[in-house]
């Protein structure tokens, strides 16, 4: 994909547009980045229209040029735009923009930051909007093994700019300002805007109230802009003011706001990673306008395997499930307690680090963010070239089936609609809860020709590839991915015979390029393969010399009791008839024979904060997704003896078993 970035001013702006024009690199798109820090010229436009791109990115409105005519240049030209809103969009929505977004909203792709800003924006009568966080470029957050830390510092990095006291207190607008930003001070955990729609409330600011209603645009830029712009660092004052007793370096101001402040000046962008490991303890207090986001801090002191302590906002509980609890302050007293206890305890805080350092790389790097930008467009049709690609596409086949009529797991016929999104080549599915075993399926389900369609054309190819943010070789392998495949087998082997030799025969469905059966026959298995796209088997017959079979297990398939150990990694998910499914397993397995398998547990503490933007809720792949009850129920059903069933250790979210044939 041929992608123009327009970098503009900013204090973090360039930075965020630097590191997406360096991730879409990584994915192997081509990019050509113009900096329109001065002005937009006639090179700058030429320049674009000869690169030809299928989109423009570019940091909130920026991307969005109009010649002296006002005329939208780049919609005239039939060129999308990707506005990144990294701050909140209503502060520089003007009613020109806005009539041209509602007009022409296939033209505007709009990746909202703040769950609250996103509802700011439909309800402006905006439409083409999509989630997206802030992240990290690893390629400027970094480990520096060179750097001592300081034990028992606090630091804080970030702005804070002098405030002057009110003075013309009979202006209702500076009365109300100021009434917002000592509410908010008293109510850490509340979004910015609910503390204000309570004070709107008041019959004292009636007139305000009515500016929001009948003139909005006027009270986001002279009322709720000076809000965020003013108490963001009387709130950063007050939180760091109430310290002591402890050294705490903060950067970014010349006021010595206690006894225990260590004032330093501003530090320049590329020394921050240094600086973040330098200190025990960093603290990130966001500013005003971030509802429920995470600020870039967060994400950067990890990935430099700092640590950082961070006030609440509802996406701590999204981006660190399980441990977000831990690494934020909901009020004074929390911050004091935990700022404490992580000076004083080592251990516990490299422990935390080190895990999130890991999870930060694997899921919030702007590589990532990247991908799921693409992800989105590859949804939906470019008014440049839909036409070409509805005629040329698979669209226009049947992709589903008749609406089902029980559970197909437990026949269970009490069930829930849980969400509706939007998928891969805009498969539009429908995820129902079944009452019964907690099971989660598609309904209606994709069917088989479409499914196999998309295993054998788009799963496995390049374009598919970069939009996840995968390798583009299907052959590469890391050393992470080397490590799993023993993991597996050391699972396989720890309740296989291990007095046996040789090892047993072992069966691997979904066994995509045979990088797991290579390592089961390192191990001196006899191994066999199935899998149901072609180019992925082939590569296994190439590489390893593999035995694979192109197709899906069914009755006609391999001889009864033939295998000791049957495999499935990541396949129970995609498979739509299970009861099928396992009847094969059970046919091809000998007598005490071993199941092992894995699959994304949909009743994960990660799925929880997740929510519908769990990444494993992934139409038209994952068409049935388990939980411990619903997995117990269907080996019971086949006549299977659970050994094993437990979280597994490649993913959050990741449900393993370990079962044992019993039944004939």
């Amino acid at each position: 994909m041929k992608i123009a970035i327009l970098k503009g001013k900013g204090i973090i702006a360039p930075h965020v547009t630097d590191d997406y024009f360096q991730a879409f690199k990584e994915l192997e798109h081509d990019v050509l980045l113009v900096n329109i820090d001065q002005e937009f010229g006639i090179r700058d436009y030429q320049a674009i229209l000869d690169f030809k791109p299928q989109f423009i990115l570019a940091y909130g409105y920026v991307g969005i040029t109009r010649d002296r005519n006002g005329r939208f240049l780049w919609r005239e030209e039939g060129i999308p735009v990707i506005c990144l809103h990294y701050d909140n969009p209503l502060f520089s929505l003007n009613d020109q923009f806005l009539n041209e977004f509602k007009e022409f909203p296939s033209f505007y792709y709009h990746f909202v930051w703040d769950d609250y800003c996103e509802k700011f924006m439909r309800e402006a009568g905006v439409s083409n909007i999509y989630p997206i966080m802030l992240a990290t470029n690893p390629n400027k957050f970094y480990v520096d093994t060179n750097i001592v830390t300081k034990e028992n510092e606090l630091a804080f990095v970030g702005s804070i700019k002098s405030v002057q006291p009110s003075t013309n207190l009979q202006h209702l607008e500076q009365q109300f300002i100021d009434y917002v930003v000592k509410q908010k001070i008293n109510n850490f955990r509340v979004p910015l805007f609910d503390v204000c729609m309570d004070a709107l409330a008041n019959p004292k600011f009636q007139a305000i109230h009515i500016l929001y209603k009948d003139h909005s645009e006027v009270f986001w830029k002279n009322i709720y802009y000076p809000i965020h712009s003013r108490g963001s660092s009387i709130f950063r004052k007050h939180v760091l003011g109430s310290l002591s007793g402890v050294d705490m370096h903060v950067y970014g101001t010349q006021e010595q706001l206690n006894e225990s402040t260590i004032v330093r000046t501003t530090v320049p962008y590329n020394e921050l990673s240094m600086t973040y490991q330098k200190h025990a303890v960093n603290l990130n207090i966001s500013s005003l306008q971030l509802e429920t986001s995470v600020n870039n801090r967060v994400f950067d002191v990890f990935a430099s395997k700092g640590f950082v302590l961070s006030d609440y906002k509802k996406d701590m509980e999204r981006v660190f499930p399980g441990v977000w609890e831990a690494i934020t302050f909901q009020d004074l007293n929390d911050l004091l307690i935990k700022a404490d206890y992580y000076l004083t305890h080592k251990k516990e805080r490299d422990e935390l680090v080190t895990e999130l350092y890991n999870h930060i790389l694997e899921e919030h790097t702007y590589k990532h963010r990247a991908a799921e930008i693409l992800n989105v467009i590859s949804l939906n049709d470019s008014p440049r070239d839909s036409v070409q690609k509805r005629s040329s596409d698979h669209d226009q086949k049947e992709h589903y089936k008749e609406l089902m009529d029980s559970c197909p797991i437990c026949d269970g016929n009490d069930y829930t609609q849980l969400y509706k999104i939007l998928g891969h080549r805009q498969f539009e599915a429908n995820l129902h809860r079944c009452t019964a075993c907690g099971g989660v399926f598609m309904d209606p389900q994709p069917t088989e020709e479409y499914l196999n369609w998309f295993y054998q054309n788009i799963y496995y190819s390049e374009d598919h590839r970069k939009k996840m943010g995968w390798d583009t070789e299907i052959s590469n392998v890391t050393s992470g991915m080397l490590r799993s495949y023993e993991m597996r087998m050391d699972l396989v082997e720890s309740f296989a015979d291990q007095t046996r030799f040789p090892r047993g025969t072992l069966l691997d469905i979904g066994c995509s390029t045979g990088h797991f059966l290579a390592e089961a026959q390192f191990r001196y298995w006899s191994v066999q393969g199935i899998e149901i796209s072609e180019s992925a088997a082939n590569e296994g017959r190439k590489k390893y010399g593999l035995n694979v079979v192109t197709g899906e297990i069914n009755d006609d398939i391999f001889e009864n009791e033939s295998f000791d150990v049957v495999t499935a990694w990541d396949v129970l998910e995609h498979i739509p008839t299970p009861h099928s499914f396992m009847k094969n397993i059970k046919r091809v397995l000998k007598k005490d024979g071993l199941f092992v398998a894995n699959t994304p547990n949909v009743n994960s503490s990660a799925s929880f904060h997740s929510g519908s933007k769990w990444r494993h809720l992934d139409p038209p792949l994952h068409v049935i997704l388990y939980d411990h009850i619903s997995l117990r129920i269907l080996m019971k059903m086949h006549g299977f003896e659970i050994l094993k069933i437990s979280s597994g250790p490649e993913y959050l979210g990741q449900l393993q078993i370990i079962a044992k044939k019993t039944t004939d």
